[in-house]
């Protein structure tokens, strides 16, 4: 029982996991614009307080993903480990 919960919830964080990466993945591609700014303002020097809020708020959302995604395989690896 207790190895079931540990399977089937760490595959489904894992599946919510994938699910925010390739969110992320998806938006991670900008447009021509952003790409030629980026280049031209690479350390942000020149970026207003809404796009640092912005960059430290897709922080998080990477590093939530990160998080996701070990919770995801410890769970898996305890829940396979567990004799039956």
């Amino acid at each position: 029982m207790l190895d079931d919960a540990f399977t089937y919830g760490g595959g489904a964080v894992s599946l919510i996991a994938v699910g925010v990466w390739l969110w992320l993945a998806r938006r991670a591609v900008p447009s021509f614009e952003s790409f030629v700014k980026g280049f031209d303002d690479e350390l942000h020097l020149g970026a207003t307080p809404e796009e640092r809020a912005r960059s430290a708020r897709w922080y998080q959302v990477r590093q939530a993903a990160v998080a996701l995604t070990a919770v995801a395989a410890l769970c898996l690896s305890i829940g396979l480990v567990i004799p039956d």
